[in-house]
């Protein structure tokens, strides 16, 4: 498996361990929301072609994490590299144009215009306009429901059908690095099944992945590496087969490395 190592007690990251430059690093990061801090000194690093899974309870950190890697938040302190490059509270238009994309969690639709108004609207944008057609025909191939219900208003869909609108333009058009946030909010189970396949082939594409996940078994069923956050801290980074489930919980609870 591809990691960044185990976090040891003193919290230094151990050495990537795939013999290969990551294509994000997220070095000692600190964030919140005016005086209420989140994020307190958190490192990382996804290597290009990867998945990795970040776990945790509510209020963990896990949210905040994925906001200021893809440039909604500013964070206080430490730095953001994207091949290299700091891109350090670089704003989420410019990161967007170099390849990477944020589903962020809830179901971020229009709910008065048609899935395929929603649909078109978000690829056009991504696209500039070009390609916008085969786009389109690859969410409705992704997503056959909202094939069936393309005249139908967003606000009538379920909340499981929202979300997979939500998520249709992004994975229709693979990014370099997508940010996935709390994919499973609002599916039924049978639908969390066809999305987390639909992930695994937008991933086998070449699209590196950070999952933020509170259903860990679908999410390590996709991921190379684990990171755990644990009251805004790394409580653990490494592979799967280290990680005690048992110590994630809900609503608290720090994971150990076996």
């Amino acid at each position: 498996m591809t990691g960044a190592g185990v976090v040891e007690a003193g919290g230094a990251m151990q050495g990537a361990g795939s013999g290969h430059p990551p294509l994000l690093e997220v070095i000692d990061l600190s964030a919140g929301y005016g005086p209420y801090r989140a994020l307190f000194g958190v490192s990382l690093a996804v290597v290009a072609g990867s998945a990795l899974a970040v776990l945790g309870p509510n209020g963990a950190g896990k949210t905040t994490l994925a906001r200021v890697i893809t440039g909604l938040i500013r964070p206080t302190s430490g730095r953001i590299l994207l091949d290299g490059e700091d891109v350090t509270g670089e704003r989420a238009w410019r990161l967007a144009r170099r390849a990477l994309r944020h589903a962020p969690e809830g179901r971020s639709v229009f709910a008065s215009l048609t899935v395929e108004e929603n649909l078109l609207l978000q690829l056009g944008v991504a696209a500039g306009g070009a390609g916008t057609a085969d786009a389109l025909a690859r969410a409705y191939e992704l997503f056959p429901r909202l094939a069936g219900r393309r005249r139908q208003l967003a606000a009538t869909l379920s909340g499981g059908e929202q979300r997979m609108l939500a998520l249709a333009p992004v994975l229709a058009r693979p990014p370099r690095l997508l940010v996935v946030d709390e994919l499973s909010l609002g599916l039924a189970p049978v639908l969390l099944d066809q999305v987390y396949a639909t992930l695994r082939g937008v991933r086998e594409a070449g699209t590196t992945m950070i999952v933020i996940e509170q259903r860990v078994h679908h999410a390590l069923d996709l991921a190379d590496h684990i990171v755990v956050l644990d009251k805004g801290t790394v409580a653990f980074d490494g592979p799967a087969e280290r990680l005690d489930l048992g110590t994630i919980g809900p609503t608290g609870g720090t994971a150990r490395g076996s």
